[in-house]
């Protein structure tokens, strides 16, 4: 038995945008990246720049085959 705490496990965080309003859908895949990081446009270097539109955003790997399906994506970024 281990002392301590034990390891947290690493959270993915999967986020769908588009680049302009009727434009294509485009999904992306963090690891160890927080919600809050994702969305906060204040931050010096932005994940997303403020000019994409986030349609979705979700906690899991889960929701990667979800919103391929839902928004007909073929790879990721």
């Amino acid at each position: 038995m281990s002392k301590g705490r034990p390891p947290k496990e690493s959270s993915t965080t999967v986020v769908v945008y588009r680049k302009r309003k009727n434009g294509k859908a485009y999904m992306s895949v963090f690891k160890d990246i927080s919600i809050d990081d994702i969305i906060n446009g204040r931050k010096r270097i932005p994940l997303l720049p403020d000019n994409f539109i986030i349609e979705e955003i979700g906690l899991g790997e889960s929701l990667i085959e979800t919103y391929k399906e839902i928004y007909d994506i073929k790879k990721l970024r």
